[in-house]
């Protein structure tokens, strides 16, 4: 079936050394902070509800879910440009939409895996195994699908009509989205973040924990937004989003980089 094989193709790609180390890294990274506060000799009374909040909506959510969804989603369509294989790609007796959906549904699957990875090694080193059911493991496990699917489409989007999407997509992922959260009032709703964390909210630190909030330097209040708007929203931009870049796809004229160039 040419849907399983463009599927194993893609998957196959991700799984190189390259790509592999930097998800490995990436997962890794948000423990590894956590181990090294939890390790700090002038912290003894750690609230860690509070500490699993900050670091999980920080760096998780607000930078290895975003940026994996940049760099996988953009080289769904870039890699092949690059690559100089998208002329014989688009060649294959299958229509264009498929080879995008089987490709996007690969990268979506690496987000996805890697995100988890990174939720339960920072719960495990947070609350401990023992106390892993305290925490909102579970909560962040069900949401962080929905995020990688809503960066994901919007990314994918940009990707089908830009020719240089990652600098573009890495602007908005870390300029964009990180700044207008923090605006007040409506303006915050502006934001994809914004409905991520109404659905899945990791508040600031406070009191004892405070702290943390510093050593992060991050806006993690959500605005006020209800599930059912935050659902409605991000389900909109996904549909959109993934509508425009079949669209785009099927019937933009794509080549090679050195001929764009």
């Amino acid at each position: 079936m040419p849907d399983l094989y463009l599927l194993k193709s893609a998957l196959r790609d991700l799984v190189r050394v390259k790509k592999l180390s930097a998800a490995i890294i990436l997962a890794v990274l948000p423990a590894l902070i956590a181990l090294a506060w939890r390790l700090d000799g002038t912290r003894h009374d750690v609230d860690l509800h509070a500490a699993y909040d900050a670091l999980e909506g920080a760096l998780v959510y607000g930078f290895v879910l975003v940026l994996l969804s940049v760099v996988f989603a953009t080289g769904v369509v870039t890699q092949e440009v690059e690559g100089k294989t998208i002329s014989y790609l688009l060649t294959r007796p299958v229509p264009r939409w498929r080879i995008l959906l089987d490709k996007f549904a690969a990268a979506l699957i690496a987000i996805i895996l890697t995100t988890w990875v990174a939720s339960l090694l920072l719960a495990l080193v947070t609350y401990g195994p023992a106390d892993l059911g305290k925490s909102h493991l579970a909560r962040d496990l069900a949401i962080l699908p929905v995020g990688a699917l809503a960066y994901g489409s919007l990314f994918l989007w940009i990707a089908t009509f830009l020719n240089r999407p990652l600098l573009i997509g890495l602007l908005f992922a870390f300029g964009w989205e990180a700044w207008v959260p923090s605006l007040p009032g409506s303006f915050q709703k502006i934001s994809l973040m914004v409905y991520l964390r109404a659905l899945a909210p990791h508040p600031q630190p406070t009191g004892e924990s405070a702290d943390l909030n510093s050593f992060l330097a991050n806006t993690l209040a959500p605005a006020a937004i209800s599930h059912t708007l935050a659902h409605w929203v991000l389900t909109a931009i996904i549909l959109l989003a993934l509508g425009l870049a079949i669209v785009t796809f099927s019937h933009r004229e794509y080549l090679a980089r050195e001929d764009l160039d």
